[in-house]
């Protein structure tokens, strides 16, 4: 009787492990596919933040080397600007002594041969 009771207990064991194993297994493999979705996911969503931050640092860059160049032009334009005044006002000094007259047009092309920028 003992006999019996162990076959039909090994046999009742076999018929629902295989299921019980193979629905834990599937549920393991979902877990584990859950898992690598969400770390792929998280992977993907760090690249991007990191993209988005080069991104936005080469604007900042481009517009600080934009600004940079741009006072650097200013300045030139404003160097410039101020030694052709001073020669103009020079010329027109030697103009006034000798009292000869010379069109505007004239003495900036002076000026900017005396500058040496013809």
């Amino acid at each position: 009787m003992l006999s019996v009771a162990r076959l039909t207990a090994t046999r009742a064991l076999t018929k629902t492990c295989p299921r019980a194993a193979a629905a834990s297994v599937g549920s393991r493999n979902m877990v584990g596919f859950a898992d690598s979705m969400k770390s792929k996911e998280r992977i993907e969503e760090e690249i991007y933040i990191r993209q988005k931050e080069h991104e936005d640092y080469l604007k900042r860059r481009t517009d600080q080397v934009d600004e940079e160049a741009a006072k650097a032009r200013d300045e030139a334009q404003k160097a410039h600007d101020d030694a052709m005044h001073d020669t103009i006002d020079e010329l027109f000094g030697v103009l006034a002594k000798t009292g000869d007259k010379v069109s505007d047009t004239a003495v900036e092309n002076l000026a900017l041969w005396k500058l040496g920028k013809n």
